[in-house]
Formats: C-alpha cells, sequence, structure tokens
C-alpha cells in the first residue's frame, strides 16, 4: 500500500503541477502546427500549504506532456478543450486544479489531521473578446469545478470535498518581442466555493480547539482574488525557458478570520524548462484550431 501511495501521490503531484502552470505561455510562431507534440517540461514551484497559510514547500518534478490537434478533442499543456463547442469567440473546455497534500506536523495545524491531495475538474467556457488569433488572445474564462480528495487511510480513498467556481481575465502576447523569441501572459482572476470546500481547508472541530485556535465553521462565498505573470524565452528551436508568478489575495474572503489563516497574501513562484522532443509530420492549421 506504501508504494502504490507513493506512486499515487507523484503521478497526482504532477497532475497538479500541470494545473499550476497551465498560464505559462507557449509559443506558436506559425499559422501551421504538428498535429501532435511530445516533449518534457521541468518544473520547479514554490507553493503554499494552502491559500492563507505562511508555510510553504518546493516542489521540483519532471513533466511529460502531449499535445494534440485532433478535429474533435484537442490537448495541450493548458487544457483539454475543443470538446463540447468551438468557433471564432467562443470555446468549451474542461478545467483543472488542484492542491498538493497537507502533512499533520504544520504549526497552524498541529495536533489536527493532515489534509489529502485535491483535484478539481469541471466544466470550463471561454469568451475571446477579440477574436482568435494564432499569436495573441484575450479572453475571458468562466469555470465551475468539482473538488476530490484523495487518500490511503482505509485502501484508496476518493471523497467529494465541494465547489469552487472562478472567473479570469487572461492576455497572451506573443508578437510584441518576437524578435527576441519572448512571449509573456497575464492572467486576474476572483474565485468563489462553498462552505463544504472551505471547511476542508479552514474549518477547526471542537476537539481540535486550543489556546490561540478556537473552534470555527466556513461559509460559502467569495474566497479570494489572484494576479498571475508569465514569461517565455525560445533558447533553441526545442527548448524554452518559461517563468511563472503568482499572488494570491484573500482579504474580505468568507474564510478570512479563520485561525488557519495566518496571512492575507500569498506569493507562488515557478520555472520550467521545456524540451519538445518529437513531434508529427502531418500539420494543422489556425484556423482548424
Amino acid at each position: 500500500m506504501k508504494t502504490l501511495k507513493k506512486i499515487i501521490y507523484k503521478l497526482l503531484t504532477i497532475l497538479i503541477f500541470l494545473m499550476i502552470f497551465n498560464g505559462v505561455v507557449f509559443s506558436e510562431e506559425d499559422i501551421q502546427y504538428p498535429l501532435w507534440e511530445f516533449g518534457l517540461f521541468n518544473a520547479a514551484a514554490r507553493l503554499p500549504h494552502y491559500r492563507g497559510s505562511d508555510e510553504y514547500k518546493w516542489y521540483v518534478v519532471p513533466l511529460p506532456y502531449i499535445i494534440y490537434r485532433g478535429d474533435i478533442i484537442r490537448a495541450d499543456r493548458e487544457s483539454i478543450r475543443g470538446i463540447f463547442y468551438d468557433s471564432d469567440y467562443f470555446e468549451t473546455n474542461i478545467s483543472l486544479y488542484g492542491n498538493p497534500p497537507v502533512s499533520s506536523d504544520t504549526k497552524a495545524r498541529e495536533g489536527m489531521s493532515g489534509l489529502d491531495a485535491i483535484f478539481e475538474v469541471g466544466p470550463a467556457i471561454k469568451w475571446y473578446m477579440l477574436g482568435r488569433h494564432p499569436m495573441d488572445s484575450l479572453y475571458l474564462r468562466l469555470a465551475l469545478r468539482a473538488a476530490y480528495s484523495l487518500g490511503f487511510d482505509h485502501g484508496v480513498n476518493i471523497s467529494y470535498q465541494g465547489l469552487r467556481s472562478g472567473l479570469n481575465l487572461i492576455y497572451f502576447n506573443q508578437s510584441s518581442f518576437e524578435k527576441y523569441d519572448l512571449s509573456y501572459g497575464l492572467n486576474a482572476g476572483i474565485d468563489f466555493s462553498n462552505s463544504q470546500l472551505n471547511s476542508y481547508f479552514y474549518d477547526v472541530p471542537r476537539e481540535d480547539v486550543r489556546p490561540g485556535r478556537p473552534h470555527y465553521k466556513s461559509d460559502t462565498g467569495y474566497s479570494g482574488f489572484s494576479l498571475a505573470g508569465t514569461l517565455q524565452k525560445k533558447l533553441t528551436d526545442n527548448l524554452s525557458l518559461g517563468f511563472y508568478s503568482r499572488w494570491d489575495n484573500i482579504s474580505g474572503a468568507v474564510y478570512d478570520d479563520s485561525p488557519l489563516v495566518k496571512r492575507d497574501n500569498n506569493f507562488i513562484v515557478g520555472t520550467a524548462l521545456i524540451w519538445e522532443i518529437a513531434e508529427s509530420k502531418k500539420m494543422v492549421s489556425f484556423d482548424d484550431q
């Protein structure tokens, strides 16, 4: 069971990294793209235990990735998309996110049980406000995700933990600094979550009450604001270097008075070396994407 737990947590950590780094810009400099690509996404990031925590952990993992640009199903390093509807201005896809597991030896949660890893999945819709373009894009994304925890207390246990919704304004620019092989992106968003999901992170049951940590029960509502930036430099035809940073602010969130919240601001930083290993000879046009 311990070996299975390590393998599954390893795979889940890789998935969570892909979720967290889904805002990193990946240059698409031509109108023609390979039908599929395969590569290695070597990432490192410093993440808080959860929003509002004052404790952080570094993660360093290699992430294999596959890009597929089919007529019906399309998958890239941002999402699975084009499954339901796709046009010049609107697109549906599957939104993913997650949070790594939190051990029981953290200061804020001392004496409390640890938190299992959380993965979130659900539908999303994008509105390309100026239409879709091969180099630059500006769009609103509305997503609704169901959250599930993955634990191993009594075998493999997947449990529903609540709902999260988010509205993001996202801008990618791959043309302004094209001659320097530089591209960048900005992402601003607000989140809302229900009391069940907030309870998973921020509730304090009566049996865990101690001096400085009173009983607490979470509500449903506004759960935070985030502002993220990405930068990518193409080093060679097959290698790119990416940087990611994000500011999370939970001031005014429905759970910001929880005794498990130690700060209103969290800062995430990360970097990734992207190695494109192989691609198909068959090409597809931008109009097909």
